[in-house]
C-alpha cells in the first residue's frame, strides 16, 4: 500500500485527489499539507473533501518527516521549493503539478532528480500530454509557413497566465522550430476548469487542435496514477513521456 501525501491539500485539486484516492486499493492519504494560517488547519481531510467518513488525517502545516512514499504537490512555487528540500532530505518521491516557476526554480527541481524520483508537469491529463506530442508532429508536417497561435481559458481564480499547459504547447512547437514566436492568449472567466487550443493556419485553411477538461477529475486521476508510478521509480527527473511509454 503506497502512502501518499498531498501538498496544497486544502485547495480544489488537493481535496479532489484526497477524495478519489479513497476509491483505490493501491494507496492511502497519510499526509495533508497546507500553508501556515490556512483556515482549515486541524480539520480532517476527509471531512473537508466532503466524504461520509473521516480519514483520520488532519490538515497541517508541519512536515513530520518520512511518513509517506510520495507527495503530490498542487500548491504555489513559494510552497513547493521548501517542500522540495524536505523531500530530498527524507528521500520522498515528489510529483509537482504546481505551475508558475521561474527558470532558476525549474533548474533546482531538475537537479533534485539526482537524489529522489521527481516529476514536474503543468498538466497531468493523459489526453493533454498526447496533445503535446501531436502538436509537435503537426508543426513538423505543416511546415514553417503556417501561422500558429494558442488560446487558453481558465477560471477567474487562476493566478498565472499564460498557463503552464499553454507554455508546454509552445515548447512542443519550438522543439520543431526553435525560437519561433507563438502568440498566446489567456482568458480568465467564471469557473472554467481548463481549455487549450492551438491553431495552425495558412491561406485557405486552418487546423485547430484542442483539449477541454470537463472536470478536475481528469487531472486528479492522472496525478494518482503518476504518483503511484513515481513511488516505485529510481531517483531521476521524469516527465509524462516516461509515464506514457
Amino acid at each position: 500500500m503506497i502512502k501518499i501525501g498531498i501538498n496544497g491539500a486544502g485547495g480544489r485539486m488537493g481535496l479532489r485527489i484526497a477524495s478519489l484516492i479513497t476509491q483505490s486499493k493501491d494507496c492511502q492519504v497519510k499526509l495533508a499539507l497546507e500553508r501556515p494560517g490556512h483556515p482549515a488547519l486541524g480539520q480532517d481531510i476527509g471531512f473537508l473533501a466532503g466524504l461520509s467518513e473521516k480519514l483520520n488525517v488532519l490538515l497541517t502545516s508541519d512536515f513530520p518527516g518520512k511518513t509517506v512514499d510520495v507527495i503530490l504537490d498542487f500548491s504555489h512555487p513559494d510552497a513547493t521549493m521548501p517542500l522540495l528540500e524536505k523531500c530530498q532530505k527524507y528521500k520522498i518521491a515528489l510529483l509537482i503539478g504546481t505551475t508558475g516557476f521561474n527558470e532558476t526554480q525549474i533548474a533546482q527541481i531538475r537537479e533534485s532528480g539526482k537524489t529522489i524520483p521527481c516529476l514536474l508537469s503543468p498538466n497531468l491529463s493523459i489526453g493533454a500530454n498526447v496533445m503535446f506530442k501531436t502538436a509537435a508532429e503537426l508543426a513538423r508536417r505543416l511546415g514553417p509557413e503556417y501561422d500558429i497561435e494558442i488560446v487558453e481559458t481558465h477560471h477567474r481564480f487562476k493566478k498565472d497566465a499564460p498557463s503552464g499547459t499553454a507554455k508546454k504547447l509552445a515548447a512542443a512547437v519550438n522543439s520543431v522550430f526553435p525560437g519561433k514566436n507563438i502568440p498566446t492568449h489567456a482568458i480568465r472567466v467564471g469557473d472554467v476548469v481548463g481549455e487549450h487550443k492551438i491553431i495552425f493556419g495558412t491561406i485557405g485553411e486552418r487546423i485547430e487542435l484542442g483539449h477541454f477538461a470537463q472536470t478536475r477529475d481528469t487531472f486528479a486521476y492522472g496525478a494518482i496514477k503518476t504518483g503511484l508510478w513515481l513511488a516505485h521509480a529510481k531517483p531521476g527527473f521524469y516527465t509524462m513521456d516516461d509515464i506514457l511509454q
